[in-house]
């Protein structure tokens, strides 16, 4: 059962001035004040998200020594490498990069490791800067941690400038300029960019370094507006907060990604079929993906091919060539979750257990950190899911909840060959043979934390199913873009009905669609994780809570609206509905208050 909680009522007065300075109906002013955006002018510029908020990329700490020394490369015509990563983050900047570069006359090469090697630099990396013969390398998404790797590069007389947003310890690399807002003496003020974010602000810096006023020619803002398409992709994938700059880039880049020209991104697209608009949740979860598909299944040159490609009918051959390998790891990635459930089943003491650790020498190295999301998703707590090949066994973990994965494997840091991440996601590497041992270090660095809640959703605001109409959609389309920091926004509706009309939907019958009806309104609901629980709800008659979010269906046909929904509780005889002020035509029942 989840709980679902519900925020107090907001000042009446302060949402009514909210509403009134925003335009918007009083129920979206209340789940603006619920989101800490109380003060107007405050309210206003999130609402608007103007570029004008992008804050200067020469406040990077080491952006003019990154700037002078790819300057010189440039006139210098020194060989420029561009060593990547393997995720939609690291490939989009590197794409960047390797654009920009182009346009400023330079011929780069890109390095992708494989997930083979590992993430970030490795031998193989350090031998492509030998037999190349590179002046420079610029790292995107990674590098700040790779001491030994980047102090052999600099020997070889290769300098390395990092671009990277990952937290690390206290030492780094000794490379020639390190960006990262991340870092301690960082002196950038937002310190949540993505890798591709990092990337974008040294693109911008030294395309602004060739004009004495900073100001960019008309194919440097042409390139920087075609950029902002890969920026949103990667910031979106890599599921960093959206808001402060992030927001802005987003839903810029959203914009510049539904009209851009480029045929590498009008093929991912046409993916998609016919488009009036394009949102962060269709990267989260099938744009983003199928460029993952490529590097998970150990072609991430495919991804690298598509988003260069010249042509749009070369780009169409690759988009279909990653379209196959997505549907691959769509069919390894259900296996492994059955072979991952079915241990864990037969674990006497799973119950126990404060964190799963989990590991198979047959499972495929690209899809561990799904298994472990999955994993993660339901026993409710943080799971991690290792691969061991020749001694070695490597992996990916996700945390449950407030829990701080990256502080639990510091916790076991002495038994690890390498690891590395933040609070929700890690991988990491170990020795086959010390897998029991760090099983238990890490089930006593959990014992010291507090217990896990028990699941929860926690609403923006109780809102009847008949409040909702088309220009309602409409305003609260003004909060996107959605995604972490700035999640979809939930509502909550109790005394709802279910229609007899319920369906399977989706993989494996995970989903379902019925008709949820209240007050004499009846609209299609989806729940796309809801499925195994279908014969529940057809037990007997009852009242329910509903967790949903409202919006336009794909297909006109559908309806005006149809409900996304999160969450469909029983709702028990003791529950009634409480007083409440008026918001037009609301409902709330007592859930739990937070």
């Amino acid at each position: 059962m989840v709980k679902i909680l519900v925020p107090q009522p907001a000042p009446e007065e302060q949402v009514a001035a909210l509403a009134r300075g925003c335009g918007l109906s009083p129920v979206l002013a209340e789940v603006l004040w619920n989101r800490g955006h109380r003060e107007l002018d405050q309210a206003r510029a999130w609402l608007e998200a103007d570029p004008s908020g992008l804050e200067d990329p020469w406040k990077f700490h080491g952006m003019e020594a990154a700037v002078e020394r790819v300057r010189k490369a440039l006139y210098d015509r020194e060989k420029i490498l561009i060593h990547g990563d393997y995720d939609v983050d690291g490939l989009t900047g590197t794409v960047l990069l390797h654009s920009f570069f182009k346009l400023c006359g330079a011929d780069p090469a890109i390095h992708i490791p494989s997930r083979q090697e590992g993430y970030s630099f490795s031998e193989t990396s350090i031998q492509r800067i030998r037999e190349g013969g590179f002046g420079l390398c610029v790292s995107v998404d990674n590098g700040t941690a790779e001491v030994d790797a980047i102090a052999e590069a600099q020997a070889l007389g290769c300098d390395v400038i990092v671009t990277d947003h990952h937290a690390t310890g206290p030492e780094i690399a000794p490379a020639h300029t390190i960006l990262n807002p991340r870092l301690a003496h960082s002196t950038y003020p937002f310190p949540d960019l993505a890798g591709v974010g990092v990337a974008f602000k040294l693109a911008w810096a030294v395309a602004q370094s060739f004009s004495k006023r900073k100001i960019l020619s008309e194919d440097f803002q042409r390139f920087m507006v075609e950029a902002s398409a890969l920026v949103s992709l990667g910031t979106v994938a890599d599921v960093v907060p959206l808001h402060g700059e992030n927001r802005i880039l987003v839903r810029q880049g959203l914009k510049a990604l539904l009209h851009s020209g480029h045929p590498g991104l009008r093929a991912l697209i046409d993916v998609l079929g016919p488009r009036y608009g394009l949102e962060a949740e269709d990267v989260s979860f099938r744009l983003g993906p199928r460029i993952n598909a490529a590097g998970r299944m150990g072609r991430a040159e495919l991804a690298i091919q598509l988003l260069t490609a010249r042509s749009y009918g070369e780009a169409r051959k690759l988009a279909q060539k990653i379209e196959s390998l997505n549907r691959q790891r769509q069919q390894i990635e259900r296996r492994t979750v059955a072979e991952a459930m079915d241990k864990l089943r037969r674990d006497p003491k799973l119950e126990e257990r404060r964190v799963i650790l989990v590991w198979d020498s047959g499972w495929h190295l690209g899809i561990l950190g799904i298994i472990a999301a999955r994993l993660s998703e339901t026993f409710h707590r943080p799971a991690l899911v290792l691969a061991p090949k020749d001694g070695r066994a490597r992996g990916s973990g996700r945390s449950f909840g407030e829990t701080n994965l990256k502080h639990l494997l510091d916790a076991a840091g002495d038994l690890l060959c390498r690891y590395g991440g933040h609070a929700k996601a890690v991988g990491l590497e170990v020795e086959e043979s010390k897998l029991p041992a760090l099983g238990e270090r890490l089930e006593e660095a959990a014992s010291r934390l507090p217990p896990y809640a028990p699941p929860s959703i926690r609403v923006d605001a109780s809102v009847g199913l008949d409040h909702w109409n088309r220009t309602e959609l409409s305003m609260l389309d003004k909060f996107r873009p959605f995604g972490a920091g700035n999640p979809l926004p939930k509502f909550h509706a109790g005394g709802v009905r279910i229609g007899r009309q319920m369906k399977r939907i989706g993989p494996d019958g995970r989903g379902i669609t019925f008709t949820a009806i209240q007050n004499g309104r009846a609209i299609k609901g989806l729940a796309y994780k809801l499925g195994e629980r279908m014969q529940e709800f057809f037990k007997q008659p009852a009242d329910w809570n509903l967790v949903y979010t409202p919006r336009v269906p794909m297909r006109v046909e559908e309806g005006c609206i149809e409900l996304f929904v999160h969450a469909l509780e029983r709702q028990v005889q003791s529950e009634a509905p409480e007083p409440l002020r008026k918001h037009g035509n609301r409902s709330r029942t007592d859930t739990t208050r937070g």
